[in-house]
């Protein structure tokens, strides 16, 4: 009996225990009695306010416009209240939903503050899908038109919907209304553009090319820097070569890269490519198929007058965001031309969706009636509001949603991670670069290059090929990294074009000091190995490299990082200069291109004419080639550039072989596995 009482007894913290739960029961119930008395009285003051309204007018004050009315679930049509008065109640909060685009097929809503009554309007919506990271729900936009009615319909709130731009809505019109549109796009025939260049071109530029001339010929082509946006564009251009002249507009310092790639790929209209260095240089006499005109911003903006009298039809533009800025002579030159011509091609590596500010010229070259005027494209996508002293434009805003509609309707852009399947796992592309500082060392170069044809003896003739060797490297120090730095950032800013990390391989000192001091002054963080870097320290830095998101530069010595090392982070790889022997380049280039490189490597070598790239290039094309056709190399440079730009007469000693000589005598002392890579008796 005891053991039984024992067990039953409550202690002393159990009691008190139970008597806070009882005590919070209490509280409990009369909150909820509390609520539901409240409930009631707005419902009874609800009833009262629709009475007096069918009673008599309401009393608004006249500067208090007429809001749209909301239905209920049931009862009467209540009115959205517009002002606090005697003669209206509060129903609810004031919630702000605003819709935007996040692709080309869906729209995404914001709330303005989060009540259960919106979640469960998206939950109603049969393509909803969350997102954890922004918190946000999207839908179809075929279902657009249903989720503006169901947030307007809320009983228990006062939703204002900010619904999608007008731009917008007549964009994507189709996709609203749930209208299959890609049966209606016919695909074009692009058989007609020459062979040399459709039946070469990988199966995503192809595309590209599609894509073009599907919007008629007037088009962004955006893709990432090594993705060949050159060739698409002579493809789309050459697809309504029925209406050329054609005009390309470039920086100055590749009007030639742009004619060694016509020559590769449009060799039939190779004779009838101008390029304007001058101002006194003419524009071509005769209108043909055939007829290409190649020359800079800075000249296009001189003459104007010229180009606009001559009337191009077709025009590309090549990194076009040089034409962001209104006030700049070349953005009024450039949309003056554009007015006049139905085709025209922007090629930008770096489209500044982060700043789109400086798209609206770009856009406004390609399209015109696309955007209505700067002012409400800065509002909606650039942050727009009037600052203390001016209109100001600066941020980014709702920047999925112009991306969709450039992809609709103007801009193609493919990474190269979208297209890694039709790479081959190494590119290499020729570089043909002109400046100021080359042309005024051509002299120097001159005088160097007679000095050694007329050398007396083998020694003297060595002394004197590394001399103009020299001269070549001093003349395009300064050209070679301002190339670089305009290829790897986006112009004015600090930033990188991508993420992926840059090996820039140069033979003398002087030239990897010039292109430091460019790097440097962008505020990108780099590394260094020449002949004076200790074997430790290069293994420190070469693991900075490859580990270190921050270092995205190695500058290196051709012959003194050239091997040994691996640096497979990096998948560009630039040559600045280059060197009379190929398997030296070969090495060098596999410094990124090994084991663990997850990517396409693309090598650039950057020559320049009148130099002695003029003699080195045609060499090392020369014994490669010679080496794949007897398959003691894999390697050839062949493909990087279709024709020699060698002009020397056959009848005369070429500095070719004198070159030449240098590659045998460094090949004697190496192991016989290395000499017979790259044999010195090649041809």
């Amino acid at each position: 009996m005891s053991e039984s009482t024992s067990g039953s007894a409550l202690t002393e913290e159990q009691r008190q225990r139970a008597a806070a739960n009882r005590e919070r029961a209490i509280q409990l119930r009369d909150a909820r009695l509390k609520r539901e008395a409240a409930e009631a009285a707005a419902a009874a003051a609800a009833q009262q306010t629709t009475a007096i309204r069918q009673a008599q007018p309401a009393i608004r004050p006249s500067f208090v416009p007429q809001r749209p009315t909301l239905s209920t679930h049931n009862g009467p049509r209540l009115e959205k209240p517009a002002v606090a008065s005697i003669f209206q109640s509060k129903t609810g909060a004031e919630v702000e939903v605003s819709a935007t685009l996040i692709n080309c097929a869906r729209f995404k809503v914001v709330f303005s503050i989060y009540r259960d009554a919106l979640v469960d309007v998206c939950r109603s919506l049969n393509t909803k899908a969350y997102d954890p990271v922004t918190r946000t729900w999207n839908f179809l936009l075929s279902e657009y038109k249903k989720a503006e009615a169901a947030f307007k319909a809320i009983p228990t709130l006062n939703v204002t919907f900010c619904g999608l731009d007008e731009t917008v809505k007549k964009i994507f019109n189709a996709e609203i209304n749930g209208v299959e549109t890609n049966s209606s796009v016919p695909t074009p025939d692009v058989s007609k553009i020459d062979p040399s260049l459709i039946d070469k071109v990988f199966a995503f530029q192809r595309a590209g090319i599609i894509f073009g001339v599907q919007k008629g010929g007037r088009v962004l082509v955006a893709d990432e820097m090594g993705l060949g946006k050159s060739v698409q564009a002579l493809g789309i251009a050459r697809y309504y070569k029925a209406e050329w002249p054609l005009l390309i507009v470039c920086p100055s310092s590749v009007k030639f890269a742009w004619q060694t790639q016509i020559a590769k790929f449009l060799p039939s209209v190779s004779s009838e490519v101008m390029v304007v260095e001058r101002s006194g240089d003419p524009l071509p006499s005769r209108r043909t198929s055939d007829t290409i005109v190649i020359l800079s911003y800075e000249q296009m903006s001189i003459r104007l007058s010229e180009l606009t009298k001559f009337d191009f039809r077709v025009v590309i533009f090549d990194e076009s965001h040089m034409i962001k800025d209104s006030k700049a002579k070349r953005t009024t030159a450039a949309l003056t031309l554009t007015k006049h011509a139905p085709r025209v091609l922007l090629l930008s590596g770096t489209p500044a969706l982060s700043r789109p500010s400086e798209l609206f010229n770009q856009l406004k070259a390609v399209c015109p009636t696309l955007f209505r005027n700067f002012k409400s494209f800065a509002v909606r996508y650039c942050d727009g509001r009037q600052g203390r002293f001016a209109f100001e434009a600066n941020g980014a805003t709702n920047m999925q949603e112009l991306a969709a509609i450039l992809e609709k309707t103007i801009m193609i852009r493919r990474l190269k991670m979208d297209v890694l399947d039709d790479l081959p796992e190494k590119r290499r592309e020729m570089i043909v670069l002109e400046g100021d500082a080359i042309q005024n060392k051509m002299r120097d170069l001159q005088q160097a290059e007679r000095s050694c044809l007329s050398a007396a003896d083998t020694q003297e003739r060595k002394k004197k090929l590394i001399a103009y060797f020299g001269e070549t490297g001093m003349a395009k120090a300064s050209t070679v990294a301002k190339h670089i730095v305009d290829q790897f950032f986006v112009e004015g800013s600090n930033e990188r074009k991508d993420d992926r990390k840059v090996l820039i391989f140069a033979h003398h000192q002087f030239v990897l000091d010039t292109v430091a001091t460019a790097v440097a002054g962008k505020g990108l963080k780099s590394i260094r190995i020449d002949g004076s870097t200790p074997s430790k320290r290069r293994e420190e830095l070469c693991h900075l490299f490859q580990t270190d998101a921050n270092y995205c530069v190695a500058l290196l010595s051709i012959m003194a990082a050239g091997v040994g090392i691996t640096l497979t982070a990096a998948s560009l790889v630039i040559f600045a200069e280059l060197h009379w022997n190929p398997g030296t380049l070969v090495q060098a280039e596999d410094r990124a291109h090994r084991v663990g490189q997850k990517d396409s490597v693309l090598v650039q070598y950057i020559v320049a004419r009148g130099t002695a790239d003029d003699h080195i290039w045609p060499l090392i094309q020369r014994k490669l080639d010679v080496l794949t056709s007897v398959k003691l190399s894999s390697d050839s440079f062949k493909e990087a550039d279709s024709r020699s730009i060698h002009t020397g007469s056959a009848n005369q000693p070429t500095l070719d072989s004198f070159f030449g000589e240098l590659v045998a005598e460094e090949s004697v002392a190496e192991p016989d596995s290395k000499r017979a890579r790259i044999d010195p008796s090649a041809p």
